[in-house]
């Protein structure tokens, strides 16, 4: 690092200090910033969140940010041309970006500021200016609530026809190494996805048997599967391995009704499909979903908000992850609940 030479001077009574050419010529250095208001300026630059700034510079990284529209990048082109006509030298675009980014930060929240303001689930619903259960999703006919509030009536006579022994008996049960069990069922729909073998897709869904568990299955036939493609849905039973084999078999049979209503519900669009229900016990069941995803090798791992926040939490998953969150209830007498 160069410095400056003091030398005395038989003119003036105290030392002068002799510059370098090369720091006359810096234009607006360190030195020049150092005085007036320039230190609280420099201050306040250099205390700009890092990551915003880049962001800002990078014009891929922009549109990753949640506050701005895709449709934004229409007019990119024309505003850097506009910042580019410019006749000014470096010292003046130096001015003016300092202004913009100080401007900026003024102005705008990052995205981790909005997040923290939200604290629980009922202050996110307050967010929204529109029920997402009115929706009507892509494989259904009608919104999300009715086809939820069908279900119960449906899932009744469906259930009165049935004969359960051979029900309980079409399931397949089996005991793995190291005293864990498993139990599957393939429903079919029409062909199969034999009938698609060049277009078929393979999703893989996590459950809970939970109410939102039910909600991000709903969701799944409605939105994501078409014809030929494959669902698997997962359900772990823990890492016991005193379970009993009724158990396995009744959480099967209590995700397959579910299944065979939205089955109907879908019929209008989605004429062949596989899904793949499992219960089972394991160890280690991220290992389990990290060796599905490898074999099966799915579009995506839905899941519901629940287990994200339970047993899936901190899980790492080499495929898109589609987390899905029923949306509360809202009574004036009981407040909030599902």
């Amino acid at each position: 690092m160069q410095k400056g030479i003091l030398v005395p001077s038989g003119s003036e009574r105290g030392p002068t200090e002799i510059q370098f050419d090369s720091e006359i010529g810096r234009g607006r250095s360190r030195d020049k910033r150092t005085g007036g208001n320039g230190a609280g300026r420099l201050s306040l630059s250099r205390s700009r969140s890092r990551a915003s700034s880049r962001v800002r510079e990078e014009e891929f990284l922009k549109w990753t940010v949640l506050r701005r529209d895709p449709s934004m990048r229409l007019t990119t082109l024309k505003k850097n041309k506009k910042s580019g006509s410019g006749t000014g030298g470096d010292d003046d675009d130096d001015d003016d970006e300092d202004d913009d980014d100080e401007d900026d930060d003024d102005e705008e929240e990052s995205d981790e500021e909005r997040v923290s303001d939200i604290e629980n689930d009922a202050e996110i619903d307050e967010e929204f200016h529109f029920d997402l259960g009115t929706k009507v999703l892509p494989n259904f006919s009608t919104s999300i609530n009715d086809v939820l509030e069908n279900s119960k009536p449906w899932i009744q006579k469906y259930l009165s026809t049935l004969d359960m022994e051979k029900e309980r008996a079409g399931v397949n049960f089996e005991t793995l190494e190291g005293g864990y069990s498993r139990a599957l069922e393939l429903v079919r729909k029409g062909k199969g996805a034999e009938a698609h073998p060049e277009t078929s897709k393979n999703y893989i869904l996590c459950t809970d048997l939970s109410s939102e568990s039910t909600y991000a299955l709903t969701y799944v036939m409605g939105s994501l599967v078409s014809n030929g493609d494959t669902l698997y849905i997962v359900h772990w039973d823990g890492d016991s391995t005193t379970s009993t084999k009724d158990s396995f078999i009744d959480s099967v049979l209590r995700v397959k009704k579910h299944v065979r209503h939205l089955m109907d519900c879908v019929s209008v669009i989605v004429d062949d499909l596989d899904v793949v229900i499992i219960s089972l016990t394991h160890p280690y069941p991220k290992h389990l979903l990290n060796e599905m995803i490898h074999g099966l090798k799915p579009v995506t791992l839905a899941c519901s908000l629940s287990l994200i926040l339970s047993s899936l939490q901190n899980f790492v998953c080499s495929v898109p992850t589609l987390v899905i969150r029923k949306k509360l209830k809202r009574s004036r007498k009981k407040g909030i609940s599902e």
